[in-house]
């Protein structure tokens, strides 16, 4: 164990999430929040990949020996956290708050935290003295008013390289990842590279090391596996082969030395039964621990993470075709977007066969369009409704729940309504307007191709300036309804009748 570098990793992350307190980007809606964060700087400096640690030292997590391991760990950190915090309130201020708290040092009422139970092993840890810490407190205040927590780290933890989120075990030595790629389920397997190393130290045979793995990656774990070591498989257990109450109880020497929650899950095998998780959270209490989380292994329908063996065992039960009562009720997820009081956006103006069409697109965040809205003619009029529709129906589709972002929703929009014809066009090569829906494409195609210049900042294509091949060209001609009869929108009210100005159609 490396006690130096993990001292100087606890000093820089302390100084780092203290800076984080005055630099986020608090609700500006709710300034009791910024407030509330300000007056307490509260941090929460964490852990990961604990049980990686276990694994390199040779320690059994859950083992009588674990519990010692890894809550000497914690001291240490949260000790050098609050000798750094300290160190800040001497250099800035202590936290605003710090009158009548447990810190206060005209009454202070905090206790230097102590161990589950006494150490017995050595591991090489530098020495702490608690009364530095009071003394500090003493005499310069402290800058947090809480400094540790545990988090899950699940996602940080996997592009980090660990294999135990957290403080948690590893959860298999090979296992399926369900990850949701734009609504589908991608499975991606794995399979522990600590393992593998501590099995290329061992005099095995390549068809030996093969069966070892292939019946890890079939169970997740090595403990049925006779033909390796005991002592390699004391070390490499797995969330599974740990009992209840030994991941209870190392989360108690965790505790101990974390001042905020910790996220642990206790895991059961399949069959665990309320008694047995009553038992569980008993101990727990008992034994200090502010919360904890039961997982019974198969009681959800969908994981992120299941062993192979699992999912298989799942599969003949997800392919049988189970009647639903008749009076269960349905209950729907929101499937769109509300829309926000206020947005910004963009307006583009067109002639179409129709008219003059003007195409409103509206952003919310990070330059998504969110909305899309289309007027040509007058209120009342066929062509109008049409408008209105096209309108909507976009709308929705950019503001409908999905993992597809909204501008490449809009690209697919654009890319169907392009080219659709109509009864006559207007004007000649890349300009030409087919139709209605052909106009509201080329806008759309306009706005989405403008915020790319925008972005890349071209020096020839400024922005807001129309591009080439979308230049328009007046002509002077009277435009109205679609015509029943010859489809050319030159149905014109005139005199109290709709007359027809190409094929002669009147309605009188």
């Amino acid at each position: 164990m490396d006690w130096e570098k993990l001292r100087e990793t606890t000093v820089l992350a302390t100084r780092f999430l203290d800076h984080v307190v005055d630099k986020n980007a608090y609700v500006p809606a709710v300034p009791e929040l910024k407030q509330s964060a300000l007056n307490a700087r509260r941090i929460g400096l964490g852990i990961m990949g604990l049980a990686d640690l276990m694994y390199h030292a040779g320690v059994r997590y859950g083992s009588e020996e674990s519990l010692e391991f890894a809550g000497q760990v914690m001291e240490f950190i949260r000790y050098h956290c609050m000798l750094t915090s300290i160190a800040m309130a001497r250099e800035q201020a202590p936290f605003p708050a710090i009158t009548g708290s447990i810190y206060d040092p005209a009454d202070l009422r905090w206790k230097p935290p102590e161990p589950l139970f006494p150490y017995t092993c050595d591991w090489g840890r530098p020495p702490v003295n608690w009364q530095l810490v009071v003394d500090g407190i003493r005499e310069h205040g402290i800058r947090n008013a809480a400094q540790t927590t545990i988090a899950p780290t699940g996602t940080i933890g996997t592009v980090a390289g660990c294999e135990g989120y957290g403080c948690e075990p590893v959860f298999a030595l090979a296992y399926v990842r369900h990850v949701n790629d734009h609504g589908k389920d991608l499975t991606l397997n794995y399979a522990s590279p600590l393992f593998q190393a501590a099995l290329d130290r061992l005099d095995f045979s390549p068809d030996q090391k093969e069966q070892i793995i292939s019946q890890v990656i079939e169970a997740g774990s090595c403990q049925h596996i006779t033909l390796l070591p005991e002592e390699l498989r004391n070390v490499f257990v797995v969330s599974a082969d740990i009992s209840a109450r030994e991941h209870i109880r190392l989360q108690a020497a965790l505790q101990r030395f974390v001042d905020n929650s910790l996220s642990k899950t206790i895991n059961f095998p399949p069959g665990a039964t309320e008694q047995e998780v009553a038992e569980a959270f008993m101990e727990a209490w008992k034994l200090g621990c502010k919360g904890i989380t039961v997982y019974i292994t198969g009681s959800r329908e969908k994981v992120v993470l299941e062993t192979k063996a699992t999912m298989q065992a799942r599969q003949p039960a997800a392919e049988e075709n189970i009647p639903v009562a008749a009076e269960q009720p349905a209950f729907w997820k929101d499937t769109k977007k509300p829309r926000p009081r206020i947005l910004k956006g963009y307006t583009y103006s067109i002639e179409t066969p129709l008219g003059k069409a003007f195409i409103t697109i509206n952003e919310n965040g990070g330059d998504q369009p969110f909305e899309v809205f289309i007027n040509t003619a007058k209120a009342g009029s066929e062509t109008a409704a049409h408008s209105e529709a096209l309108g909507r129906l976009i709308s929705y589709v950019l503001r409908i729940t999905s993992s597809i972002e909204p501008r490449e929703r809009l690209k697919v929009v654009m890319e169907q309504l392009a080219g659709i014809g109509g009864g006559k066009s207007l004007g000649f090569g890349p300009n030409r307007v087919r139709s209605l829906p052909d106009g509201i494409a080329k806008a759309l195609d306009e706005y989405l191709y403008q915020q790319h210049w925008e972005k890349e900042e071209d020096p020839e294509q400024l922005p807001g300036q129309p591009l080439p091949f979308l230049e328009e060209k007046k002509e002077h001609r009277q435009i109205g309804e679609l015509c029943p009869e010859c489809g050319q929108a030159t149905l014109i009210n005139e005199e109290g009748c709709r007359k027809c100005y190409t094929c002669g159609h009147s309605e009188c």
